[in-house]
């Protein structure tokens, strides 16, 4: 099995990151390819120098890794039935996990992000979302399922999530702009969508957005949320997004500044003989490992 970095695992109730590949793709309605993501960015993973020239250290030897095996789930299942058996698989996970321990979920299409946060939900009752994306992925519905990709921060908004903070938005639909402007807003959770096009400074929104977050945050990342310059390996690309450093700008300070309970990196859809996506996704996860 490839772990992450190629390094050996340290004892799983030792390791400050587990790393949890969940290889599904069954909703994802443009190019399919994401069931792929995971052992691409565990296999570029190991061409990551651990010297971090940003924040001039080694992290891999300042931290401990456990790579997990993909979990016992059927992968092929629809997502009415594959959604639940994830949350269920996620509530025994993370029971075993201590409070200090990052788990770092690589998707796979975004529609399992949902069972990750419920998870952590049911843990810390003023959890908050962090969710970079090209997409609101507030649809209530979409190709007969509720659960499908384009759904998933809608199921979150609808958990009563204290917020969610959305960063690099540049494709909604009429229905999903009608709820971000909705003058009845849902009684618990609180969404800040920021789209793409108004907020070209980073470094001063990066430090806005965390008045709006809660101690505690899930952050999410979809990969499309980079421009198709930076990241074309993606399924649903959309121009206009965002470059490395604009990306780190938004994610530095929240997780230097909260408490990032645990993340996911999803939606890489890798492409025959073109590795740079996947390697930007191996050195973005371990960038955010050395903000940790």
């Amino acid at each position: 099995m490839n772990t992450f970095l190629g390094v050996r695992n340290a004892p799983l109730d030792k390791a400050k990151f587990v790393i949890l590949p969940v290889p599904y793709d069954v909703t994802t309605s443009y190019i399919k390819g994401t069931a792929r993501g995971p052992a691409a960015i565990l296999k570029a993973s190991a061409q990551v120098e651990t010297f971090d020239e940003e924040l001039e250290q080694d992290t891999a030897q300042k931290t401990s890794i456990y790579t997990l095996p993909t979990p016992p789930l059927d992968f092929r299942a629809k997502a009415d039935k594959f959604i639940p058996a994830l949350k269920n698989s996620m509530k025994t996970l993370v029971r075993k996990l201590s409070p200090h321990q990052t788990l770092i979920t690589l998707g796979g299409e975004h529609s399992i992000s949902y069972p990750l946060v419920s998870t952590y939900q049911s843990i810390y009752k003023d959890l908050s979302v962090l969710h970079l994306d090209a997409h609101s992925d507030l649809r209530d519905s979409y190709g007969g399922t509720k659960h499908s990709h384009a759904c998933v921060m809608k199921r979150i908004y609808d958990s009563g999530i204290k917020s969610i903070v959305q960063v690099g938005i540049r494709n909604l639909t009429a229905d999903c702009l009608k709820l971000l402007n909705s003058r009845i807003p849902h009684p618990v959770s609180r969404i800040y969508t920021y789209l793409a096009h108004t907020h070209p400074d980073y470094k001063v929104l990066g430090k806005k957005i965390l008045s709006t977050l809660t101690d505690k945050v899930y952050v999410t990342i979809d990969l499309d949320v980079f421009d198709p310059s930076v990241m074309p390996a993606v399924g649903t690309p959309e121009p206009g997004g965002l470059n490395w450093h604009q990306a780190l700008d938004i994610l530095r300070p929240v997780f230097q500044k909260k408490n990032v309970v645990g993340f996911d990196v999803v939606e890489l859809c890798p492409i025959k003989g073109q590795i740079a996506s996947d390697f930007t996704a191996a050195k973005l996860i371990y960038r955010l490992m050395g903000y940790r």
